[in-house]
């Protein structure tokens, strides 16, 4: 998939929890998909090896939310940046080991985040401006 130069990337996959479904970003499905009865072996080991990479590679976001009027702020979403290709490649090699544990990936992508609220080199951290990702 081509992506522009200014388009924001954000890789999920859903949970249901209850009746509802919800969002849950990769690093998070990550255990799920080792405890699946699905997970292939080599699958395993490609999800944990992406794990242990982007746990030092990738910082951790200092902020989420910029508090809003009296902190209720929406929290904010994690999208890498288009220059960070050797991440975003690694999160394509991630989604092919969760897709073969059972897990779905969605790629989601933007021109605009929303409000930024934390940013470092690789990766941006912005509330939507009213829509849901």
């Amino acid at each position: 998939m081509a992506v522009s130069e200014k388009t924001y990337i954000r890789f999920v996959c859903f949970k249901t929890v209850g009746r509802q479904r919800s969002r849950l970003g990769l690093f998070a499905a990550i255990h799920e998909a080792v405890e699946s009865e699905h997970a292939e072996s080599w699958a395993i080991v490609e999800a944990r090896s992406q794990s242990s990479w982007f746990n030092a590679s990738l910082a951790l976001p200092e902020s989420f939310s910029t508090g809003g009027q009296k902190g209720y702020g929406q929290p904010g979403l994690s999208w890498f940046k288009p220059s960070a290709t050797e991440h975003i490649r690694r999160m394509h090699a991630l989604k092919i080991a969760l897709e073969a544990c059972g897990i779905h990936v969605e790629v989601l992508t933007t021109r605009d985040p929303g409000v930024i609220v934390w940013q470092d080199e690789h990766q941006v951290v912005a509330e939507p401006r009213g829509r849901t990702f």
